[in-house]
């Protein structure tokens, strides 16, 4: 019984998102896999979510932020290219969100930040998006005799699914009450034996 708590509790409590393609999520921070090279990946809507991070999707439209922040030093003396592409369907949720695909990669870009190096190891994209859709990010980085890309689809407008982070603790505690209020209803009363004299 008490396993079944356990479970229900860690179902409905867990925070891990999981990211689509090159974008992953180590405890709470995401991170963008290019090639050998790992960055620190955050994306922000300040009107209309404050200071709420996300690791891929954007739940709103309007105003984003995409900050990538180089973990691998080497990373500050190659140039970075980030691209966003139009995408018909979103994210598969697999192994194949983060197949590069060339002939995606040839289309005219959405938007797209051409390559630059960045000294500070910083570069934050913005990007005002006025309607929901599919969308694919590339981030190619190049150096001397080396080139990786990393492809992540992510979608914004479509709210998340499933139970809202903040109900999430309530509804686990409810559960949990509800449950053990069930187990001391079903227990057996004791049957208390009196000495006669």
């Amino acid at each position: 019984m008490f396993k079944g708590i356990n479970a229900l509790l860690l179902v409905l409590v867990s925070t891990v998102s999981w990211g689509h393609g090159g974008v992953m999520n180590e405890g709470n921070e995401c991170k963008l896999r290019v090639g050998p090279y790992v960055m620190n990946f955050s994306g922000y809507q300040p009107e209309n979510n404050d200071s709420k991070q996300f690791c891929d999707d954007m739940p709103t439209i309007g105003k984003s932020i995409i900050v990538l922040d180089f973990i691998d030093r080497k990373l500050r003396d190659m140039t970075v290219n980030f691209r966003v592409i139009k995408a018909t369907e979103a994210a598969l949720g697999t192994a194949e969100d983060g197949v590069v695909n060339d002939a995606e990669l040839a289309q005219t870009p959405f938007f797209e930040i051409p390559a630059k190096e960045y000294p500070t190891g910083t570069m934050t994209v913005s990007q005002n998006f006025t309607e929901k859709g599919h969308f694919v990010g590339y981030v190619i980085v190049e150096g001397e005799n080396e080139k990786f890309i990393s492809r992540f689809p992510f979608s914004v407008g479509y709210p998340p699914k499933g139970i809202p982070e903040a109900l999430k603790i309530p509804i686990a505690f409810f559960f949990v009450v509800v449950i053990v209020m069930v187990w001391f209803l079903r227990r057996k009363p004791v049957a208390f034996n009196e000495k006669q004299d």
